[in-house]
């Protein structure tokens, strides 16, 4: 394993700032703790089924795992990781709604956040990459309609700016990998079809 394998991408500063500057640090501590939780569900799914995590990138919808050949994993190990994540959330979500403490009802709506978010059928979150992951020939349909459907959600976020900036961050965000991703769309399939040939 990467001696650092847990970092925080720099989208994640505007999210900080604005916790910070609004006086909201117990919302900061929740939100980073529940995208922690979230992503330490599909780590150990991934350590439990034997793949080798490579680095684990905390975002504001969750985050993004690095594994060795990852692409070559049978589709059901694939999904487990995938859902890993979700069910960690899921977890946390029942514990707010049965257990009574301080913040619960913040808690609660940052868990559906999460978890709704990340269901979405959006390449890279985890519901495109379940979809990904089982029809992989549909790559360059499902980061077009992401990045297509990100724009729209952007656009209409603005609508309701201030209100809505953290959902503009995020899809703005989304947006642009979207359109990495497409730019080098031919890399990745000839490099999955090499890999997957060895």
């Amino acid at each position: 394993m990467n001696k650092r394998l847990f970092r925080v991408h720099p989208i994640m500063i505007p999210f900080f700032l604005f916790f910070y500057l609004s006086g909201e640090i117990a919302m900061y501590a929740l939100v980073f703790g529940s995208l922690l939780v979230h992503e330490l569900g599909h780590l150990l799914v991934a350590i439990w089924m034997g793949a080798k995590v490579q680095s684990c990138t905390i975002l504001p919808y969750g985050g993004e795992i690095k594994m060795e050949q990852f692409s070559k994993q049978p589709k059901r190990i694939q999904v487990c990781i995938i859902l890993g994540g979700p069910l960690c959330t899921l977890l946390l979500l029942l514990f707010g709604m049965f257990i009574d403490f301080p913040q619960a009802n913040i808690f609660i709506m940052i868990q559906l956040s999460i978890f709704g978010l990340n269901l979405l059928p959006i390449f890279p979150l985890d519901g495109g990459r379940i979809i990904h992951s089982i029809f992989p020939k549909l790559y360059e349909e499902l980061i077009g309609f992401s990045g297509c459907i990100c724009v729209i959600i952007f656009v209409v976020s603005l609508f309701y700016f201030p209100v809505a900036l953290v959902i503009s961050i995020i899809f703005l965000f989304l947006a642009f990998q979207n359109l990495s991703y497409w730019r080098f769309r031919k890399y990745k399939l000839a490099f999955d079809w090499i890999t997957k040939s060895a």
